[in-house]
């Protein structure tokens, strides 16, 4: 009887570290398959970091008496040596749809700044600003910056 309680105890203790060994296996995949998708992801990706405005930092934004609107946005966020440029679109509207787009433009990547005329802008309008970074392929989910014009 002792001996079947030993071999028993064993067999136990053999399917208690594979159950072990296959729950550290499950847990560990999705970490080293992370790094990887990130890279070869060609749309939205979770793993950039999402730029992050500075200025303007209100929803009203008075226009009287200025030139433009200036945008600025911390150049901080994801890797700034990987980085190619930044895609900032401006909408009229509530919605950042195509039919809403009124400017569109590229930005090198060591510039964290860019200014609209004023006259892009009309008074009492509600608008939508977007913002990407943008690498080989990948590209951060865009920052939104919903604001209202006075003028």
């Amino acid at each position: 009887m002792p001996v079947k309680r030993a071999a028993f105890k064993a067999k136990a203790l053999t399917a208690l570290a594979i159950v072990m060994a296959a729950a550290l296996s499950a847990c560990a995949l999705p970490a080293i398959a992370q790094p990887m998708s990130a890279r070869y992801d060609i749309g939205e990706s979770d793993f950039i970091a999402p730029p992050r405005f500075i200025e303007p930092s209100t929803d009203m934004i008075d226009l009287r008496n200025r030139a433009g609107l200036e945008f600025k946005w911390s150049p901080h966020e994801g890797d700034a040596t990987k980085r190619e440029y930044y895609d900032l679109r401006l909408y009229k509207g509530t919605q950042a749809f195509e039919k809403n787009l009124i400017y569109k433009t590229r930005i090198p990547r060591h510039v964290w700044s860019v200014m609209i005329p004023a006259d892009m802008f009309e008074n009492g309008s509600v608008y939508i600003c977007t913002l990407r970074q943008v690498y080989r392929g990948p590209k951060s989910r865009r920052t939104f910056l919903l604001f209202k014009i006075i003028k």
